[in-house]
């Protein structure tokens, strides 16, 4: 672990932030940094486990020697949730590679609310409107105090974690302003916030090029389309600020074939079966209606990858799910 200053890591994401957990990586509390100022990596000790959250916030040119000198610092190692190219480097370095779950993005430039399939959309608009309500971006500190948080812990109630936030792979919710994080709220006809969304930027070369809708949340009473007015409003605002792509994060274990890599037998087991497993589906997480939902918008999709290089693999898929916070 070294102490990597928050205006280095913040240099970095803006270099080579262009992957969806990118800023993730940079600023979620309780993660160590491994590297200097040419590049990091972001990791998580769960006993002598190193728990990797993506890729590296380096230069492609870089990204091999710091792989190679993590692996050589920390021996047992795991990566979550990385890019083929990074599984790719981690494959010549004698990694097991499963397939982790499709991550969708869309094409702000020609996505559009028109069709079947954006139905849900049109639909949004016209019944929050037509009650009174508004969606809008806007300062947290521009709220009541009280007003983010209420709207946080009563949506956590109705979750399966309630007792906790989710990290890692999930960025904890922050309730309060973020450099370039961009949040929106939906208001009752009182002004009051009822449902809100999080957006995390992306960056590539010093540019920012999209988001990664990162978080949303609303009163148990308010109409569950309130995401989809939450995302045309974010949608129609970026677009017309130039925005190239919306992230909308991964379906996990979606889509797994496991066919270009050594993988680890045990790991696509777990994977698919918790992926179509009707008790956790249910009583864990959505895994299947969070995939069919994230399709419904015909987005581009790309494969995500872990990497494990220490066996058995058991005791390292237990940690993972500790690290996350579901256990």
């Amino acid at each position: 672990m070294i102490d990597l200053p928050e205006a280095t890591r913040r240099a970095l994401l803006h270099q080579h932030g262009s992957f969806a957990l990118a800023y993730s990586a940079a600023f979620q509390p309780g993660l160590s940094y491994f590297g200097d100022r040419d590049g990091f990596l972001a990791y998580r000790m769960v006993g002598r486990t190193a728990f990797v959250l993506s890729n590296p916030l380096a230069d492609a040119t870089r990204c091999q020697t710091l792989l190679e000198q993590f692996i050589a610092a920390k021996k047992d190692v795991c990566f979550a949730q990385i890019s083929r190219p990074t599984a790719e480097m981690l494959s010549g370095l004698g990694f097991y590679i499963n397939e982790m779950g499709t991550e969708t993005s869309l094409d702000l430039k020609t996505f559009d609310f028109r069709g079947p399939s954006r139905r849900n959309f049109r639909t949004a608009v016209k019944r929050f409107e037509a009650g009174g309500y508004t969606a809008r971006e806007s300062l947290v500190a521009a709220l009541h105090p009280d007003g983010a948080r209420a709207i946080s812990e009563q949506w956590r109630r109705t979750r399966t974690t309630k007792r906790h936030e989710l990290s890692f792979l999930v960025r904890p919710v922050v309730l309060a302003d973020e450099p370039d994080v961009r949040k929106f709220f939906i208001f009752d006809p009182s002004g009051k916030p009822v449902a809100f969304a999080f957006f995390d930027p992306v960056y590539e070369n010093g540019m920012l090029t999209g988001y990664l809708s990162s978080t949303r949340r609303r009163l148990p009473e308010i109409e569950p389309l309130a995401g989809y007015y939450l995302l045309h409003s974010a949608i129609e605002k970026f677009r017309a600020e130039g925005v190239r792509t919306l992230h909308l994060g991964v379906s996990p274990f979606h889509e797994i074939h496991d066919k270009d890599f050594n993988k680890n037998w045990l790991v696509r087991r777990s994977f698919r079966f918790v992926y179509t497993n009707a008790l956790t589906n249910r009583f864990i997480y959505p895994f299947q209606s969070l995939a069919k939902h994230k399709d419904s918008y015909g987005g581009t999709k790309q494969q995500t990858y872990f990497a494990v290089n220490t066996m058995p693999s058991l005791p390292r898929l237990l940690k993972l799910l500790w690290v996350c916070r579901i256990i």
